[in-house]
């Protein structure tokens, strides 16, 4: 998809396709920008996947679009389907963890955000005792 909103780059993350040593996707986030609307438009641009991406992400503020504009480069590395690897991670391993929606109402993100923490626990305590995660 192409999008006209400038790219001044103020973030970049280079992940390593599994299997093809030196082959490279890079993820460049752009500054936000306000837009004519109000809204505010953080520019994602993706290469080295088969459909590279430039796309923006928008936001009611700065820290929204650039908050989305990380979801947007998760969901375009998952949908390339690319083996990436951030940091020699396990393949899949972007960097770019899932955002928990507040769209549903806080009672949701609370409940959401309670299960993922749990779950963070539950995997520390079972590294502690040298299992598996």
């Amino acid at each position: 998809m192409q999008d006209d909103t400038p790219l001044e780059p103020i973030a970049e993350r280079r992940l390593s396709v599994v299997g093809e040593p030196g082959r490279m996707v890079t993820v460049t986030i752009g500054k936000p920008v306000q837009k004519a609307s109000g809204d505010w438009a953080c520019p994602v641009d993706i290469q080295g996947i088969p459909d590279p991406v430039r796309d923006s992400a928008y936001g009611v503020d700065a820290v929204q679009a650039l908050q989305l504009a990380f979801e947007t480069a998760r969901q375009s590395l998952k949908k390339a389907g690319l083996p990436v690897t951030w940091c020699d991670g396990e393949p899949g391993a972007t960097g770019f963890p899932m955002a928990v929606p507040y769209v549903f109402g806080r009672a949701f993100e609370d409940r959401m955000e309670r299960v993922i923490e749990d779950e963070i626990e539950k995997a520390v305590e079972a590294k502690k005792k040298g299992a598996p995660g």
